[in-house]
């Protein structure tokens, strides 16, 4: 039985009340803009992790905002161990984005705009997250499509009302095949609840309707491929905090409706007996292999961080769709990790470009000697991306290997191969950037002034690399939440 918590509603909806004080309070005090942006996200942080003794202990705390035999709608917010664990490292990383963003954004246009709709987009995926049932996840999601829709098309440039336009219209789209799926499983089942096993039961081509329908909208949302040609558009046009929130968490979104509708929704019993996880496993395959190729191919940083994500994505896919415990884990703790690791490398990134102006690999021959801290920051992301052993992207590998072997048939063993490959791949499109950085002449005669960013920059990206370096050798600092989580998603 679950306890009500008013700490769910003080996470959820302090961005959303924030956002209008933080808008006006830039008006007449930029200082008074960063403290309220940066106190709204360690509100939400602290509200989260007020609610971590209890959920840990075995606890189920939600909160019912609109209910009643009358409802139209049921709005409630509930927290378990999956979407405790999520929810904590989103709203960290925003408090990380948030402070970072203080000096990126110091001459940049429509400053107070960009903090505004940095806290209503951090409410809209807290909501996304700490919901309750398939009609509350559907409204935050809509909403986080419209507030991050903004950052997306910050710059106002035609390449980022472009890129906007095409955001918008896939994820509006997909938003509505995802309100019929919704629609469908309440016909079916009678509820909107998530609840442990499913609740569905197979009813013939109709259940392979809703899966496909569910699996159209959290595939667009996470940039699996075939919709992923947003993805490599909207994330480097934007302004690199809202990038690495759009590319280390927004995408994460699609990921975590998937496992919901794995786990909590169809049930793991009815996945298999309709074989769909098998389709899954290839696309989330593929989709590996594609996005690290075309990561290769870029000569924009930014891009490269895109297409490199949609590689990452298939990784998360591919552990949920094994049905095996370790594929889970695996799922469950690259949801976080690459959160980590993205935020860091869109940071480092951010940096360069604020500091000089430069975003092509070619550019980056020397920067290395110039700005010695950010690229060894951006290093070990990289090279955590990679998956080298001690580094967080590493555990993530090793799961996958292990939830692989757990499946116990030869044809899965392709998905192996493709690990590997991908992790060469990583290596391709990474080392020239650092090797590059580092062992090559800086060109004097671009005239510009290259040198580590100040604090308010500098700060979160060590703190994020340090956690992709804790998050290695130490793992257990996670697993000690996760094991639990999917243990409870298979019913142990």
């Amino acid at each position: 039985m679950a306890e009500s918590s008013i700490l769910l509603l003080i996470a959820i909806f302090t961005p959303f009340i924030a956002s209008i004080f933080i808008y006006y309070a830039g008006e007449k005090s930029e200082k008074l803009r960063n403290i309220l942006s940066v106190s709204t996200c360690i509100i939400s942080f602290l509200a989260i992790l007020a609610m971590a003794p209890a959920v840990l202990s075995g606890k189920v705390l939600e909160f019912v905002l609109i209910s009643g035999d009358y409802s139209i709608i049921e709005i409630v917010f509930r927290v378990d161990k999956l979407s405790l664990i999520i929810a904590l490292f989103c709203s960290f990383e925003w408090i990380m984005a948030t402070i970072y963003s203080i000096q990126y954004m110091d001459h940049g246009k429509s400053i107070n705009r960009f903090f505004m709709f940095m806290s209503l987009t951090l409410g809209s995926v807290l909501g996304v997250l700490l919901t309750g049932n398939l009609i509350s996840l559907f409204i935050f999601f809509e909403l986080m499509l419209i507030s991050s829709y903004v950052l997306v098309i910050h710059g106002e440039t035609p390449k980022a009302m472009h890129a906007g336009k095409l955001y918008i219209y896939i994820g509006f789209i997909t938003g509505l095949l995802m309100f019929l799926a919704i629609a469908m499983t309440y016909i079916s089942a009678g509820t909107m609840d998530f609840g442990y096993g499913g609740i569905l039961e197979f009813d013939g081509v109709k259940s392979y309707i809703i899966f496909g329908l569910f699996l159209i909208a959290a595939i667009a949302k996470a940039g699996i491929f075939p919709f992923h040609i947003w993805l490599p558009v909207a994330h480097p046009i934007a302004p690199s905090p809202a990038s690495a929130v759009l590319s280390g968490i927004l995408v994460k979104e699609g990921c975590y409706l998937m496992i919901r509708v794995f786990y909590d929704i169809f049930g793991i019993d009815l996945i298999a007996t309709m074989g769909v996880h098998v389709f899954v496993s290839i696309l989330a395959g593929f989709t590996m292999f594609f996005g690290a190729a075309m990561a290769i191919k870029q000569t924009d940083i930014k891009t490269m961080l895109g297409y490199s994500t949609i590689s990452q994505m298939g990784y998360i896919f591919l552990g949920m769709s094994l049905l095996t415990l370790y594929g889970l884990q695996a799922s469950i703790v690259h949801i976080i990790n690459h959160a980590i690791m993205k935020s860091v490398l869109f940071f480092c990134i951010g940096a360069i470009i604020h500091q000089t102006g430069l975003r092509s690999v070619e550019d980056m021959k020397g920067i290395g000697k110039k700005m010695p801290i950010t690229m060894g920051i951006f290093s070990i992301a990289a090279l955590s991306m990679i998956g080298i052993p001690l580094l967080c992207g590493f555990i993530t590998k090793w799961l996958l290997v292990l939830g692989i072997l757990e499946v116990y048939s030869a044809k899965y063993f392709i998905f192996i191969i493709l690990l590997i490959l991908s992790s060469i791949m990583s290596a391709i499109y990474f080392s020239p950037i650092m090797l590059n950085a580092f062992f090559k002449d800086w060109d004097e005669n671009k005239n510009i002034n290259a040198k580590d960013p100040s604090a308010y920059m500098l700060v979160p990206m060590l703190i994020l690399a340090f956690l992709c370096i804790l998050l290695g050798i130490y793992p257990d600092v996670i697993f000690l939440v996760i094991e639990p989580t999917s243990k409870a998603l298979f019913g142990m």
